[in-house]
């Protein structure tokens, strides 16, 4: 795997199925955990620049 492209990060039990959960059942089609992690990541990051932007 290229390191420059790809990281990997620890999660526990817990967030690990409901991680599962959500990438069996959130969208229309199974995807990938890593494209749902992907998905969620890059929603909330529009949501925080969003309301950084609002509060300045």
């Amino acid at each position: 795997m290229n390191p420059d492209k790809f990281k990997s990060v620890a999660i526990n039990i817990k967030t690990y199925r409901l991680l599962e959960e959500l990438s069996q059942k959130k969208f229309e089609l199974p995807i990938s955990m890593s494209k749902t992690v992907e998905f969620l990541v890059q929603k909330g990051h529009e949501e925080y620049k969003s309301n950084a932007n609002r509060k300045a």
